[in-house]
């Protein structure tokens, strides 16, 4: 898809992206200089210093799309307009780039200015990812480190290699082989030299030797040192709060292994984010049972049947990184989903059965399970923990996995804990944040007729007559329910056994929900003030 792009700015960026744009069959105007207006375009991209960003934005005519291409740089300050950032991830020489294959961070006011971003920066073969505001500080920190800092560090090494006589062109062709095992292997496996071999008697000479040729580097050379130390031991860095924040299993297992060496156990808790008190209880069940806890952070495109409901899902893992920190969280596994499903993967972990093919397998389609499976299944391969955590809530889920567990003989204890409950008896999800008051109010009865249907299996009521009766209740209260049943807790094939699982799904204000109680333990009504209990079946 084509757009007409006015570029603001004939420095290297501007220059480079309009030839990029226009190679990629894009109607680009300029790179114009500073103060144009972007007339006749209908997106206007300003490639000017980080300074003279707002006064360039209030130069564009209304009605354009303004977008920056900076990467420190808040989107507000291009006004109360529709806006988009899109900085690539590249330096650019005064010969210009190549922007193909270049991570591209992309941030946008609104869905339609993301989408955007998202569709120029593909475009011209970069990789877009999203941007907050909030990231961008540690975003940018990371970029100067990884560029500018990353010269600084040359040119040091070219100045000590010059004192021995050896010229600078002879180093290129080990940065480039270190750069490129960084980016293929990751930093434990491209790590090399003394410090990571425990060579302690070459360090010492090394230093002797950085001591007289640039004493005023020394301070550097040790700090760097420490930090190859800790890197060669596993020892990640920490984000300050105590836990480490992983993104690649190379990372992982190498911070792991370091943990499993000094005897220390390991739980896992996997996740999509969003977290909650219903999370954070798992992670506190963990941290009682593990010396280290590992929370996965990871919004598995492959359980999703609605792509809707994908997009939906809320993202923050800012906020996710402190409340698990917070809870007792030891390390923060974040991967993108490449990291989780490389190009050119083709293998899934299936269960069959009644397990995955009945309530959510039939309303989701049994490649929900699939997805669940699998992505667990790499989760406890990666991570290989002696115990895992989940929550009763998602009931159905945690007996899928423990059948996957026993199936492939995978030496992990499972561990379920029980659902934890808001004030009103609404069992905490990540998708309860979607629900407007309204909503809200409605989605109370669900857990209110699942406790209402217990007691009435409790009191003698048949099951079939049960699950009627709380399907009628469900639409009594505005709900949209997708099942309604009563089932044994570990086959969930229907029963009529005192010992069962009652389980519903429903729709409320577009928001799907599931939960579950015990027949064997119905709890009592909650309700807010002024709402009246709510019964299905035998007596009230």
């Amino acid at each position: 898809m084509t757009h007409s792009i006015a570029i603001v700015g004939n420095g290297r960026l501007g220059t480079t992206l309009a030839g990029a744009l226009r190679t990629a069959g894009h109607d680009v105007s300029g790179p114009l200089g500073r103060g144009a207006d972007g007339f006749a375009a209908d997106l206007v991209l300003l490639c000017v210093p980080d300074a003279e960003i707002e006064a360039a934005a209030a130069c564009i005519v209304p009605g354009a799309i303004v977008g920056h291409c900076s990467g420190a740089t808040p989107l507000d300050v291009l006004g109360d307009r529709e806006r988009l950032a899109l900085h690539p991830l590249m330096t650019v020489p005064r010969t210009g780039a190549s922007l193909r294959g270049a991570g591209c961070a992309i941030a946008g006011s609104t869905p339609q200015a993301l989408a955007r971003a998202h569709a120029i920066a593909t475009d011209l073969g970069m990789r877009p990812f999203a941007m907050t505001d909030a990231d961008r500080p540690a975003y940018h920190a990371a970029a100067s480190i990884a560029s500018n800092f990353l010269v600084t560090l040359e040119a040091f090494a070219e100045r000590l290699a010059s004192s021995a006589g050896v010229p600078r062109d002879a180093l290129a062709p080990l940065v480039r082989a270190t750069v490129d095992n960084w980016a293929a292997e990751g930093p434990a496996r491209a790590l090399t030299g003394p410090i990571a071999r425990g060579d302690s008697a070459t360090v010492a000479r090394q230093r002797h030797a950085v001591a007289a040729a640039t004493p005023d580097l020394l301070h550097l050379v040790d700090a760097l040192a420490q930090a190859t130390a800790d890197l060669a031991s596993g020892r990640v860095p920490s984000d300050g709060r105590g836990m480490r924040t992983i993104r690649t299993i190379a990372d992982l297992r190498a911070a792991l292994a370091a943990e499993r060496r000094a005897g220390r156990s390991v739980a896992l808790v996997p996740t999509m984010g969003a977290l909650h008190d219903g999370h954070l209880s798992l992670v506190r069940a963990a941290r009682a049972q593990a010396d280290l806890v590992v929370v996965s952070l990871f919004v598995n495109p492959a359980q999703f049947n609605d792509v809707a409901d994908l997009d939906a899902y809320p993202h923050d893992e800012a906020r996710d990184s402190v409340v698990a920190a917070a809870a007792g969280a030891d390390v923060l596994f974040a991967p993108r989903a490449s990291e989780i499903y490389p190009p050119g993967g083709t293998t899934q972990i299936v269960v069959r059965g009644p397990l995955t093919e009945t309530l959510e397998g039939a309303h989701r389609g049994r490649t929900h399970f699939d997805g669940v499976t699998t992505v667990v299944a790499k989760l406890l391969n990666i991570v290989q923990p002696d115990i895992a955590v989940f929550g009763r809530k998602d009931a159905q889920q945690a007996l899928v996995i423990g059948r996957l567990v026993a199936d492939l003989d995978i030496p992990v204890r499972i561990a379920v804990e029980p659902t934890v409950r808001d004030d009103d008896g609404l069992a905490l999800s990540s998708r309860n944040a979607r629900l407007d008051a309204g909503a809200r109010a409605r989605a109370r009865a669900l857990p209110q007729v699942l406790h209402a249907a217990a007691r009435a299996l409790a009191e003698g009521t048949p099951a079939r007559e049960v699950e009627a009766d709380g399907l009628r209740a469900l639409r009594d209260q505005g709900l949209d329910p997708e099942y309604f049943a009563v089932v044994d807790p570990v086959t969930l094939a229907p029963t009529e056994d005192g010992n069962a699982l009652v389980l519903a799904a429903a729709v409320v204000g577009g928001v799907r929900l599931i939960d579950n109680v015990s027949a064997l333990h119905p709890a009592p009504v909650v309700t807010d003030r002024t709402a009246q209990p709510i019964t299905t079946g035998g007596r009230a």
